[in-house]
């Protein structure tokens, strides 16, 4: 199995059409809303923020507008913007935030504004943004085939075959879980992840640790070893890992061929790019 690389050392597809300005994507998760600017193809700015589900479109625009400000690169000089968000609730004050800060169209990824992705979904409007993302991402770099495996609050498996959004494995994540069980349970502390020095653990926290890291691990191999064998492909399909969860997990795993922490930002960037707007 070829060892984990970061995705800048993949080739990518090049666009024939040169890109003007600065790209502001914006990804809405269920935790964590991830902001990034890109020059062209290369992402020159990013932060990492607590999703509000509450938030008004002022209060967006107040962070925005600060971490902009902070970046030194004007609203002037922002040519497209892209949002992708889970939280249904978001997108209206974040459209809206984004709108009136650049005075540019906001274009919002879902199954209608996805560069004509095909979906193998009875109904893809049910299919996630994030996801699209992710499969548009992977076309973007030239690829027919693949796997993604974006670890956030959920832990998806995200497949692509031919081209098409074939459809994947959405299991709860490290960090939901971790959740649960010190919620759910009298004796059961919040712990830090990382990788205990055994998996016999003889103490309650390196117990949990392993339970949660060794388990996950688990899961992701067998998961993509299922995976792989339902495509049946002459070569097994190369296997992305995003998310906040990726690099601890990879330090013990062998499945994973390469690594982007920003893959579904470039799959925004496409839509802010190639997309429909507002």
């Amino acid at each position: 199995m070829t060892p984990p690389v970061t995705a800048r050392k993949m080739a990518t597809k090049k666009q024939s059409k040169s890109v003007p300005g600065y790209i502001v994507t914006v990804d809405v998760g269920n935790s964590h809303t991830v902001v990034g600017i890109f020059h062209d193809d290369k992402i020159v700015e990013h932060w990492r923020l607590t999703t509000r589900p509450a938030a008004t479109a002022d209060e967006v625009l107040l962070r925005i507008s600060g971490l902009v400000n902070q970046s030194g690169v004007k609203p002037a000089q922002v040519s497209h913007i892209g949002l992708s968000t889970v939280v249904p609730s978001l997108e209206r004050p974040w459209v809206k935030a984004l709108d009136f800060y650049f005075h540019k169209p906001v274009r919002v990824v879902n199954d209608c504004n996805c560069l004509e992705l095909k979906i193998a979904y009875p109904n893809p409007s049910l299919l996630g943004p994030d996801r699209i993302c992710n499969a548009i991402a992977l076309k973007e770099r030239g690829l027919e085939h693949g796997i993604v495996v974006d670890m956030g609050t959920a832990t998806s498996f995200d497949v692509m075959k031919s081209g098409e959004f074939l459809g994947g494995i959405i299991v709860p994540g490290i960090s939901a879980s971790l959740d649960v069980l010190t919620q759910k349970t009298a004796r059961l502390m919040p712990v830090t992840l990382q990788w205990p020095v055994k998996m016999i653990a003889n103490n309650t926290d390196d117990a949990l640790r392993a339970g949660l890291l060794f388990g996950f691990t688990g899961q992701l191999e067998f998961l993509l070893a299922g995976i792989q064998k339902e495509l049946a492909l002459p070569k097994p399909a190369p296997v992305f890992a995003t998310g906040g969860w990726s690099n601890l997990l990879m330090e013990r795993t062998k499945v994973i061929n390469f690594y982007d922490p920003y893959l579904t930002l470039k799959g925004i960037r496409q839509v802010a790019l190639f997309g429909k707007g507002e």
